[in-house]
């Protein structure tokens, strides 16, 4: 009976989307809004890098990769990673320079869609930071992020909850427990403990994620909205609907007053807010 009702409800409130459930992503760098803003910035900032960096040629052909990536030029990216890697190995061979050409290198094939390959490389960069930095750096926790959210995004949460566990606790440890990182660590976790069915683990995450956000951020910033989105998102899953149509009315205000109507998590959050009152309407008659 209850798997029967939790199927009918995901087909109700399907399709999930990508927008509200997604993974925060690792890194904190701003994307570029055009190709050629894209490229505005690889000028200056290539040469910013080459300037002050102790590995200037691996950092600047880094910084060519990472911007190529960002801007989703992918046949122009190819080349540039893995001259990157090649630099990297020549002149700067298992540091923290070698462990981010690894790592861009794994983000371009992960959009490329290769996947086994880039599980190896997000799963190699690790291992360099690990050696080059230390266990409990942040440069670590980043990794552990990034492979984290790679199997995030191929349905793979029982591997990602650990990472993203790890991830939590060294920056909680080297940033303390209200900063914006942990938040964003929270955020993430909840939602593949939410996903596994774990979701009573999942609401604490979430409501100590909405805290910081909230004492951080303020009370009308999008990321909390977000997190509310996500509450509703783990009630609606739990079949507490009175509970998710709260948090979705919320979370719909702050996005659309924030955002904008038209912006895509404002509309993910009221779609989900009718789906809700629609299903819990009905329930009324069963």
């Amino acid at each position: 009976m209850r798997l029967t009702y939790l199927v009918a409800l995901t087909v109700l409130l399907a399709p999930l989307g990508s927008t509200a459930l997604a993974a925060d992503p690792a890194s904190s760098k701003p994307k570029a809004k055009t190709k050629a803003a894209a490229a505005a910035v690889a000028g200056y900032s290539v040469a910013s890098v080459a300037a002050t960096s102790s590995a200037p040629a691996v950092e600047a052909a880094n910084q060519r990769c990472l911007e190529s990536v960002v801007a989703q030029q992918l046949a122009q990216a190819e080349p540039l990673c893995v001259q990157a890697v090649g630099e990297a190995e020549k002149s700067a061979p298992n540091t923290k320079h070698h462990a981010t050409a690894i790592s861009n290198l794994a983000s371009l094939l992960a959009q490329q869609g290769k996947l086994i390959e880039a599980e190896a490389g997000f799963k190699r960069a690790l291992a360099r930071y690990e050696s080059a930095m230390g266990p409990n750096h942040l440069s670590v926790a980043t990794s552990l992020s990034q492979l984290a959210g790679f199997y995030y995004q191929h349905d793979r949460y029982a591997e990602a909850e650990p990472l993203y566990r790890r991830a939590l606790n060294l920056d909680e440890r080297a940033l303390g427990a209200d900063h914006p990182e942990v938040a964003k660590d929270l955020y993430n976790l909840a939602n593949v403990l939410a996903l596994q069915g774990k979701h009573k683990e999942a609401d604490a995450a979430h409501q100590r994620c909405l805290v910081v956000r909230e004492k951080v951020l303020g009370a009308n910033d999008p990321a909390v909205a977000r997190s509310l989105a996500g509450i509703g998102t783990n009630f609606a899953m739990e079949g507490r609907l009175s509970e998710a149509e709260k948090a979705f009315e919320r979370a719909t205000q702050i996005s659309e007053a924030a955002l904008g109507a038209d912006h895509p998590e404002t509309r993910y959050c009221r779609g989900w807010l009718g789906k809700v009152q629609t299903k819990r309407l009905a329930s009324f008659g069963e």
